[in-house]
């Protein structure tokens, strides 16, 4: 048996509703929900009876109630005998990102980690892709999006703003403007990057402009700095072979720091976090 699930069984007999359990847990509901359908299931068994007012437990779930809160107390007293000894954090965290945000950001935020706290070793999946924090494919994901997942938490570390760039190099005529971008050459997204608003809008808009695709913002800005197209890239996007023209006005980004709630308390993945957090935070 799962111990977390067991915690959210008792949340809910103490609470005697998912809301409650889900608010002393600083769960989602549907969190909850959830890891107690699994739990029925796994045991064969109902712990309660959904009321409209409420869950009350079963004969079953009155046992099982019994015995988790002993098992609670004989965690609760390890908890109380280890507290104060040095015991560091170790292990693997997987922290997945963009690759533009990879090569410029946490760079110098993992090597501040290595100096204080030598014994966790950061590994970096870079991609586009969404990979899947459900699964541990990651421990912490660094996504820029205005409409992070609701079964993950987190929180909004950077605004950014979108620009259209160009090659630093040339004195090729550029638009001072969206209203004169459609005739100009452009770099434009693949299909698995038009789920980002900011390229459906490019899109809508200059499909005929479009002269090459690609999947990722880096691979973008190398594209414009040869002088091949303009590109729209967001503002934590930086080249020295670039230039910003100007700024699209109506598109706004933002950059989340996101974990599974199940894995926030996780001494490792906290520590990461919490560096993440504080060296995003003055970037």
């Amino acid at each position: 048996m799962d111990w977390n699930d067991l915690k959210v069984f008792l949340a809910i007999a103490r609470a005697g509703t998912l809301a409650g359990a889900a608010r002393t847990l600083g769960m989602n509901h549907s969190t909850v929900f959830r890891r107690l359908n699994r739990m029925e299931s796994d045991l064969g068994v109902a712990l309660f009876n959904r009321q409209p007012d409420g869950y009350v437990l079963t004969p079953a779930g009155e046992r099982m109630a019994e015995l988790g809160r002993q098992a609670d107390q004989t965690l609760q007293q390890i908890e109380r005998e280890l507290a104060g000894r040095d015991i560091a954090p170790a292990g693997k965290v997987r922290v997945t990102t963009a690759p533009n945000i990879a090569h410029s950001l946490l760079p110098p935020l993992v090597l501040g980690l290595r100096r204080t706290h030598p014994e966790i070793v950061v590994e970096i999946s870079v991609g586009d892709a969404d990979y899947d924090l459900n699964r541990r494919e990651a421990d912490i994901a660094l996504r820029a999006t205005t409409r992070p997942p609701a079964h993950l938490i987190g929180r909004k570390v950077m605004s950014l703003d979108w620009w259209i760039h160009g090659a630093r190099s040339g004195n090729a005529a550029v638009p001072s403007g969206v209203d004169e971008l459609a005739g100009f050459p452009l770099i434009g997204a693949d299909a698995a990057m038009l789920r980002v608003e900011a390229f459906q809008w490019l899109e809508s808009t200059c499909a005929d402009s479009i002269v090459a695709r690609a999947n990722d913002l880096t691979t973008m800005a190398e594209l414009a700095a040869t002088g091949l197209g303009l590109a729209l890239l967001p503002s934590d996007q930086q080249s020295e072979n670039l230039r910003r023209l100007f700024k699209v006005p109506h598109l706004k980004g933002e950059l989340w720091l996101l974990t599974h709630p199940d894995l926030r308390e996780v001494r490792r993945i906290r520590v990461v976090w919490d560096a993440l957090l504080v060296g995003l935070d003055g970037a």
